[in-house]
């Protein structure tokens, strides 16, 4: 019976008003929040106005809105298409399905019936609760900006325009979500970006078959080409000054209504690495830091690793002197190293876990007992041995480089496989997934462009703004990764 009443929706409005409002009100059954002002016009009409109450401003609903309706003379199919000239509010539009009309409602909007009319009156009168916009905890940036997209897309697109002046700026919006029916924009450079990648996001976005997106996380899973590859092949971002940057060059920028997230394609595994204050200090201090990032990508996968490979089969590599300390900090544990290891990861991450789920005025508390009282405790009752800790620590410390949680994630599940394999085939263990991984690396893409580009494929070009960052003066061309149509920075054409 419910299926029937919910179909009778999707038609057209009657010259009936009573039949109207009685769909409508049908539809819109056990929703407390949603307001019906039922009145009449001072033409003798009666009519009725639907609003959620939170998600409307009363205010400018009554003196802007309401107060002209009620005061018209005449309101019939052929005034309404001087209404606009009649009523001082933005967003004005006449709805001929219930099904729209209703989805409206539900979207914020004011929407009026009235006697005689067979169009409903939609009014863009939106106002609720948003906060403020201010720097990402999980993205701090030193000489960065310091403020932040919100969940709010009307106040993102907002952001993006303050930052982007022109009229190149585009949006392309798509609904998704057979509940939610949220809204995903996707803004562009017009003279830069690459139309095939927007049609190949259009045709990733059409196919989309869900009930609601309550994360942008979710759409990304959904559209990734290798679903089931560990390693992000979109860049998750709260910051406009990075969404910003992949707008100029050429790249797409996904964003999902109710989300402060959004998502940059197509991107290289190198722009995880990468962190927006090195393009804003010097560029060998941003070398450096580059440097540092990449060296610490490579601790944290496998050091820990290779320490078991040489504890457990090549300990004739490791020196005399070391060799003997290693034995005495190791008499007392019971366990093998691999073992050993994964008590002490294990125990590392635990406190990580509990450090991003409490309250943060007792984070840092968490933090020394978990770190100094339990590691120094474990050191002493002979669970573990000193070296181990040092090693392990070391590597943690090296995954807290990267400016992206997404990639942090899958360094860690690469380090755990390596520790394994190194357990049991020796240094061969540690070799062999460190190819595995490059070769993964290469055959992933992103939006059909290469992961691991600029190498492989191989573009001299493009290095100059990978592990190294060149001198702002010789960027003037942008990254191929995304095939921008314009190529070159700074030309007078936008």
């Amino acid at each position: 019976m419910s299926e029937d009443k919910s179909a009778n929706t999707n038609v057209n409005l009657y010259n009936d008003y009573e039949k109207n409002f009685s769909l409508i009100d049908e539809a819109l059954k056990d929703c407390p929040d949603i307001i019906r002002r039922q009145v009449i016009l001072n033409s003798g009409k009666k009519g009725c106005f639907f609003f959620v109450q939170g998600l409307c401003d009363i205010d400018l609903f009554q003196r802007d809105f309401m107060t002209p309706l009620l005061n018209l003379k005449k309101l019939d199919s052929e005034e309404l298409k001087y209404l606009p000239n009649k009523i001082p509010v933005a967003g004005l539009t006449f709805l001929i399905v219930i099904d729209n009309l209703i989805e409206d409602i539900l979207s914020g909007n004011v929407v009026f019936i009235c006697e005689g009319l067979n169009q409903g009156i939609s009014c863009t009168l939106k106002k609720f609760e948003k906060r403020t916009l201010k720097e990402p905890e999980g993205e701090k940036s030193v000489r960065g900006d310091h403020d932040g997209f919100i969940e709010d897309m009307a106040t993102n697109i907002a952001t993006l325009r303050r930052k982007l002046k022109t009229v190149k700026l585009k949006f392309k919006n798509f609904t998704v979500g057979n509940i939610s029916h949220q809204t995903i924009s996707v803004a562009y450079l017009e003279h830069i970006a690459n139309p095939k990648l927007l049609q190949i996001i259009s045709d990733k976005i059409n196919q989309i078959d869900t009930d609601s997106f309550l994360a942008i996380g979710y759409l990304e899973q959904i559209i990734a080409d290798h679903p089931n590859s560990i390693f992000p092949q979109y860049l998750s971002t709260e910051r406009p000054d990075k969404a910003v940057a992949g707008l100029l060059e050429g790249k797409y920028l996904i964003m999902l209504q109710e989300t402060s997230f959004v998502m940059i394609a197509p991107v290289t595994f190198h722009a995880f690495t990468q962190a927006p204050e090195d393009y804003s200090t010097h560029w060998v201090g941003a070398t450096y830091l580059r440097l540092l990032r990449t060296v610490s990508i490579l601790i944290a996968l496998f050091l820990p690793g290779i320490y078991i490979a040489l504890l457990t089969y090549h300990y004739y590599m490791i020196p005399l002197p070391l060799l003997v300390q290693l034995a005495q900090s190791r008499a007392k544990v019971p366990f093998p190293p691999v073992i050993e290891a994964f008590m002490v990861e294990f125990m590392i991450e635990t406190v990580r876990e509990a450090s991003i789920r409490l309250p943060s005025f007792i984070t840092a508390s968490i933090s020394i007992v978990g770190g100094l009282v339990i590691g120094q405790t474990a050191i002493q009752a002979g669970i573990v041995s000193n070296l181990m800790v040092i090693v392990i620590a070391a590597a943690a410390i090296a995954g807290f480089t990267m400016p992206t949680y997404d990639l942090g994630i899958s360094i860690r599940l690469v380090k755990y496989a390596v520790m394994i394999t190194s357990s049991i085939f020796g240094i061969l263990g540690v070799i062999v997934p460190m190819v595995m991984l490059l070769a993964h690396l290469i055959v992933l893409d992103s939006l059909g462009e290469p992961y691991f580009q600029p190498i492989a494929p191989f573009k001299f070009a493009d290095l100059k703004d990978t592990y190294i960052r060149a001198p702002i003066r010789y960027l003037k061309k942008r990254p191929d990764v995304a095939k921008p149509l314009d190529k070159e920075r700074g030309k007078k054409n936008g």
